[in-house]
């Protein structure tokens, strides 16, 4: 029987029209809920204080769509590589608001993260004592936290066998200062420690283990204050866990605020890192059945996703609900809800019945949002899915579209060679080379030429143009979309960043380009540029620009450096 410190599951996913949904934007597609995101942060803060005390794990599920919508709420990032580090600058994070904990750093990272106000988590000696030998207490913007290995570990209240995947916090693991080694460590250490840092594991499900943690830390603090470091700053980590069925058992989110805030001093401030309990419950899988295959009297329902995108729940044994489109969940059964792929294990769901399902039907995967996307993979050639953001207004945005099958990184980075065949270098005559080419491109393109008709800023991130061409041909080539591109580009970022007059280079760095069908030229062309938050070094900025025409022909991104 649930009580009322039980954690519940969500109730937005059952309110969704998923029919409508299907219908309207296609499968699969991933939603995220701004107001379950919401409620989560709020939930967190009424233990840390300010949300900028939370830090998502980007590594949760480093989607854009999430990790802006957790900018806009002031939460901060729990990054574990530079890659990581991009994401939430380009989300909008400062440098602030991020902390870098990796269980192998790079000393150089941070450095440059502790000169420009980051937080820093370490656990290896001799990285830390590296960094000392690059970095002066005089050059430090940021904090420095110790990670630790507690002696005494909360165990989990329900065992299984993933456990032994995610218990970080026990004493064998890899994670974490042994604090038995701490008093002879402290002397070499010439930076400053302000912070103390534990993490206990994934899916927590014991809340004992995060009160003993947190008493733990309280000790070890007071003795490091004894030692000589005035710590400050103390991050209690993630892992509290969430059901994915009716039958799990974790403390809500509620009772585990409550009984945290009970053990907090007022001479600390603390912090969080949690990654299920905030967007686990946030995000859902949109999918669709193929086919209903029946064999020996079982049938199984095959999806358009399965192992590609939910590796967690397949290799895992981790079942989530699935919900039909009246909004209920599969009714007991002998049959299954299947995957696409070409592998054995690639069950969603067992044990349900599938009668009222056929071949287009529409189904959402329930809390969805935690190591789904992040471990995502491409077997079988599968594609990334959609991204759908669910406003607390109600309004539905696409906010990506779905992966394309040129847009594999080895198609975009490949090497071509010829086969390895003995054959003399053939020179071609220019009479042939000219036969062969473009007459536009060589020459007459010079004289295509465009001018603004209007520049219009429609939101904080956001420009429409307005542009009328002359060109020789009667489409818009590549090359000559590419300068109209840039030159729009230009006039966005620099006016972005509050620059009157062009002053200093911008240039391209990489760019993506997808032309579906011809624009026409020698008419007004439309199309809207959205810019990322900047990315910021000692001695350039750096933007992701994201365009797309109004007939939707012409689509793509900038990198720019300037």
């Amino acid at each position: 029987m649930q009580n009322q410190k039980d954690a519940k599951q969500v109730e937005w996913v059952g309110e969704l029209d998923i029919q409508h949904l299907s219908n309207a934007f296609g499968s699969p597609a991933w939603i995220v809920s701004e107001e379950q995101l919401k409620k989560n942060v709020a939930l967190f803060s009424a233990f840390t204080g300010p949300s900028s005390h939370i830090f998502y794990p980007v590594k949760t599920n480093p989607s854009l769509s999430v990790l802006q919508l957790l900018a806009s709420m002031k939460v901060g990032a729990d990054c574990a590589s530079r890659a990581e580090v991009d994401l939430a600058c380009l989300a909008g994070i400062p440098y602030a608001s991020i902390s870098y904990n990796s269980p192998v750093q790079n000393v150089g990272l941070c450095k440059f993260l502790l000169e420009h106000g980051a937080r820093v988590v370490m656990d290896d000696p001799e990285a830390i004592l590296e960094l000392c030998s690059l970095l002066k207490p005089s050059e430090m913007r940021g904090c420095l936290l110790l990670r630790l290995n507690l002696p005494d570990y909360g165990e989990y209240a329900e065992k299984n066998a993933n456990q032994e995947l995610m218990a970080h916090g026990h004493q064998s693991s890899k994670f974490g200062i042994p604090v038995e080694d701490l008093e002879a460590l402290l002397p070499q250490i010439t930076l400053p420690i302000s912070g103390l840092h534990v993490h206990v594991g994934t899916q927590m499900d014991n809340l004992q283990s995060f009160t003993q943690a947190l008493n733990q830390m309280h000790s070890w603090a007071d003795q490091l204050q004894q030692w000589g470091c005035a710590i400050e700053e103390i991050n209690i980590g993630g892992g509290l866990g969430i059901p994915f069925t009716e039958k799990d058992r974790f403390p809500s989110l509620e009772s585990w605020a409550s009984a945290l805030i009970t053990l907090k001093k007022p001479h600390f401030r603390y912090f969080v890192e949690p990654g299920h309990a905030l967007v686990g419950n946030a995000v859902a899988l949109l999918m669709q059945v193929q086919t209903v295959k029946q064999s020996r009297g079982k049938k199984w329902a095959i999806t358009d996703v399965g192992t590609d995108q939910l590796t967690k729940i397949t290799l895992l044994h981790w079942p989530h609900r699935i919900l039909t489109a009246s909004g209920n969940q599969l009714p007991p059964g002998n049959d299954a809800v299947a995957g696409p792929l070409c592998f054995t294990g690639d069950t969603l769901l067992e044990h349900v019945s599938v009668d009222e399902l056929e071949k287009g039907s529409p189904l959402l995967l329930a809390e969805a949002g935690a190591y789904t996307y992040s471990l995502a993979n491409r077997f079988n050639g599968r594609l990334s899915p959609k991204w759908l953001v669910l406003q607390s207004n109600g309004i539905i945005t696409q906010t990506l579209r779905r992966e394309d099958r040129f847009e594999n990184l080895q198609l975009a980075n490949h090497t071509w060679r010829a086969a390895q065949i003995e054959e003399p270098p053939l020179a071609l005559s220019s009479e042939n080379v000219l036969r062969l080419s473009s007459n536009y491109l060589r020459e007459a393109s010079a004289g295509d030429a465009f001018s603004y008709v209007s520049v219009v800023k429609t939101s904080p991130t956001t420009y429409e143009f307005e542009v009328s061409t002359s060109a020789a041909v009667d489409f818009i080539s590549m090359p000559f979309f590419i300068r109209i591109i840039g030159d729009a580009s230009i006039v966005a970022v620099l006016h972005q960043d509050g620059f009157d007059t062009k002053q200093q280079s911008v240039w391209g760095r990489r760019l993506v380009m997808d032309c579906f069908k011809q624009v026409p030229a020698n008419a007004a062309l439309h199309f809207r540029l959205s810019l990322s938050e900047p990315i910021s070094a000692p001695d350039y900025t750096t933007r992701l620009l994201r365009f797309e025409t109004s007939c939707g022909n012409c689509v793509g991104s900038l990198v720019v450096v300037y």
